[in-house]
């Protein structure tokens, strides 16, 4: 009964400590992309024609050294080719206001 219980009780608080943990902010409005570039090894990005307000030279960066930047460049491409919009995007900025995409959503 008490491990029935202690189970219960981490699924209900699962989710709760999951979304606790998201701290990236967000931009959660439709982007079009208008330019996409990859700079060197490790960087690529993209330009909206919609303001990334905040963001340094409107531009969106993707960390080309993880596996989740290559794949979300990935996505840009194909959504800029296929004229889809950035729905959402959660991101990090540094102190430079240089902001680096952490998650995108494409429709």
């Amino acid at each position: 009964m008490k491990k029935l219980m202690l189970s219960f009780m981490v699924i209900i608080a699962l989710p709760f400590s999951v979304f606790a943990e998201q701290v990236d902010p967000e931009f959660n409005q439709a982007f079009t992309i208008t330019q996409t570039f990859s700079e060197a090894t490790t960087t690529a990005g993209f330009y909206t024609a919609e303001v990334l307000t905040g963001c340094k030279w409107n531009i969106m960066y993707l960390d080309l050294s993880t596996e989740s930047g290559k794949a979300m460049f990935s996505q840009v491409l194909a959504a800029k080719s296929a004229g889809f919009k950035v729905v959402r995007i959660y991101y990090k900025k540094d102190d430079n206001e240089k902001c680096t995409a952490t998650g995108l959503h494409i429709r």
